[in-house]
């Protein structure tokens, strides 16, 4: 097993407010009695269903994300990405803040991991990830991330 280099946590709990719930199962709700007065049951069917596993997802994940970057490899949560899988890396930043360190995974059906950071961190990172993968350009979060972000998806 070969020794850590660098660790940290992030939580990723969502702390909503209760309006935020309140206008979600409105709009819920609306759509539901509106495709069942239209005769679309298969769409208020749906609509319940997604709301449904969002929930069930939301509730059940870990709210402590720990993070361990060793000399092979990476761990985040309880899985290891050796540093052959990962192509890129690049640091997400809204205005001077860095918030998050994407890594780009040269896996089939996971691309890309965005992990929470803050400046200090990403000071910590630069060098030990340099060694190990290339960074690609300075990034800022996009027009739907920051709309994401806000909204607290």
């Amino acid at each position: 097993m070969s020794n850590t280099i660098y660790e940290w946590n992030f939580s990723d709990s969502k702390n909503r407010w209760k309006l935020w719930y309140i206008l979600a199962i409105s709009v819920i709700l609306w759509l539901t009695i509106w495709w069942i007065f239209t005769k679309q049951y298969w769409l208020s069917f749906i609509v319940i269903l997604l709301a449904w596993i969002s929930l069930f997802i939301e509730n059940n994940s870990s709210e402590i994300i720990e993070v361990k970057i060793s000399e092979l490899w990476i761990k985040i949560w309880d899985y290891f990405y050796d540093f052959k899988s990962i192509d890129n890396y690049s640091f997400i930043y809204s205005g001077e803040n860095a918030i998050f360190l994407r890594l780009i995974l040269n896996k089939k059906w996971i691309k890309k991991i965005d992990l929470k950071i803050n400046n200090i961190i990403c000071g910590d990172l630069k060098g030990i990830l340099n060694q190990v993968a290339n960074e690609e350009k300075w990034w800022e979060l996009s027009f739907s991330e920051k709309i994401i972000n806000l909204l607290k998806l």
